[in-house]
């Protein structure tokens, strides 16, 4: 749902004379990640731009990047790669459908698993 609307924000304690405002980015939907959007406007623009048919991204197993990076980039008909941190001995295993993972596999990524000391060599 964009644009996120801006609204007059008034915490208590601050005074009368100063103005705030918020940027409500958390009404942008959960497959889209609020803020993250923001940034993905811009790389999956220039995936499209190159006619990229693939994208990478790396991130820990419940990664709010790697769902919304999947699940915009299924919007463009881009297929999502997710490098994803796991426990140890848990990337020989089906981590199931857990938080994050449900929407990601359910957008079609292709995730691969990786130990901590993987992951710190990519």
């Amino acid at each position: 749902q964009f644009p996120t609307p801006i609204h007059r924000w008034k915490p208590p304690g601050i005074p009368d004379t100063v103005e705030m405002w918020i940027k409500r980015d958390d009404w942008s939907g959960m497959e889209l990640g609020g803020n993250k959007c923001r940034k993905l406007e811009f790389l999956l623009a220039e995936a499209l731009n190159q006619k990229a048919d693939s994208v990478i991204t790396i991130g820990g197993i419940q990664s709010n990047h790697a769902r919304a990076t999947a699940m915009s980039a299924k919007l463009l008909g881009i297929h999502p790669h997710l490098i994803l941190r796991t426990s140890k001995g848990l990337e020989t295993k089906d981590p199931g459908l857990v938080g994050n993972l449900l929407p990601e596999r359910l957008g079609g990524s292709h995730i691969h698993l990786v130990t901590k000391s993987e992951y710190g060599s990519y």
